[in-house]
């Protein structure tokens, strides 16, 4: 991103030297044994220095930071960000009114967006980590551990933009069996840190809210409802958005995702959602409905591929679902037959989190396992139950 100073020059917004190394490890640069002057980072014929000082120094930075955009034939005003956010998703909050929004806001709307934003994210934080249609304070506190890391950068032209950042945690390594079998296809991948769930919960319930409550032009019924929780839609995510979209100020929200770089990104995820304020009085019926009907989400469960096994000639698969179960992060193997285990692997190719409904069963070394799913199919790929 870009500020300009008094003279209206752009300032390019520096990154600090711990996110210029991160970055530099993650694009493969290796730190050559430190002397007493700092270290010397390689990547191939290419050397780059970065003195040993403690805190940091906005000169190494911008030095470094040229020096990099150089190596990678870019500008320093746009790698900057990327080096910034290297292990952050970012999503950009836009108010937006053609008449009442120019370069500022009131101040009593603004106030309104960012303090129902902070309850958005606390929402998504707690049905990242249990599905419910009504929290009813029952906040989770691996959520609201999210929620107490997130950061707000400065706002940005554009309507008024708020960008929120979730840093991420660095993924845990799973340990797998090896195949049993000589001929088994197998594939691991690690699970999504649950800071990247709650972002992605986020993602999906906005585009729950808009594509089954908003659109139709039918009134929800229960199994949308149903639909929408799954998800990760509360009462209290549609409250807090229904008072951005009250505001006068405000006639359109629109949210705009940014994935980290260091995770592969839902590639199917949308990159933006847009609600206009006509939406308001649907979303708070929605909200009042979400408190007065009990919505039971026990049996589905979702969450990413972390293993892909099939035995040639076999005509079943199993995928193994990384989630959380009875407050827990669990992992749930799902047997599938082949056509759908084909497809599966297509959609861990493209990292897209699944939803499953059946029964879950203990089976041996006590390994969590579905045998006939009632369902198995993307979290992105919404479609409106049949009437």
């Amino acid at each position: 991103m870009l500020h300009t100073g008094s003279l209206g020059v752009p300032v390019v917004r520096l990154p600090t030297l711990v996110q210029l190394r991160a970055y530099m490890e993650h694009q493969g640069w290796v730190s050559l044994p430190p002397g007493v002057g700092g270290s010397l980072w390689s990547n191939g014929d290419a050397r780059i220095g970065i003195p040993a000082i403690s805190g940091d120094d906005l000169v190494i930075a911008k030095g470094v930071l040229d020096r990099l955009a150089t190596f990678e034939g870019t500008t320093s005003a746009l790698l900057g960000p990327r080096i910034r956010y290297h292990r952050m998703d970012v999503t950009l909050l836009r108010a937006a009114n053609d008449y009442r929004i120019t370069d500022t806001i009131p101040f009593e709307a603004a106030s309104t967006v960012i303090s129902s934003a902070r309850k958005l994210l606390r929402a998504a934080g707690t049905t990242a980590w249990h599905e419910r249609g009504d929290i009813g304070g029952n906040y989770a506190r691996r959520g609201d551990e999210v929620l107490r890391k997130a950061r707000m950068d400065h706002t940005q032209q554009g309507s008024f933009i708020i960008p929120l950042l979730v840093p991420l945690s660095e993924p845990e390594q799973r340990s797998f069996e090896q195949p049993v079998l000589p001929n088994m296809e197998l594939t691991v991948s690690a699970p999504e840190p649950f800071e990247r769930r709650v972002t992605r919960t986020f993602a999906q319930s906005v585009m729950a809210v808009k594509e089954i409550i908003v659109d139709p032009e039918r009134s929800p019924t229960k199994g949308d409802l149903h639909a929408v929780v799954e998800r990760g839609v509360s009462r209290e995510f549609c409250t807090a958005l229904a008072r951005i979209l009250a505001e006068p100020a405000v006639g359109e929200f629109e949210t705009r995702f940014g994935w980290a770089e260091t995770l592969p990104a839902p590639s199917t995820m949308p990159d933006a959602v847009s609600i206009d304020s006509d939406a308001l009085d649907k979303i708070e019926a929605a909200a009042d409905r979400l408190k007065q009907t009990r919505i039971d989400a026990r049996s589905t469960f979702s969450g990413s591929i972390v293993e892909l096994r099939h035995v040639t000639d076999e005509p079943f698969g199993a995928v193994t679902i990384s989630t959380v179960r009875r407050g827990r992060m669990s992992e749930i193997r799902v047997r599938l037959p082949f056509d759908d285990y084909q497809q599966a692997v297509s959609w861990h190719q493209a990292q897209r989190a699944v939803i499953v409904e059946g029964e879950v069963r203990s089976g041996p070394g006590r390994r969590l396992l579905v045998d006939d799913p009632v369902k198995c199919r993307p979290i992105d790929e919404i479609l409106l139950p049949l009437h």
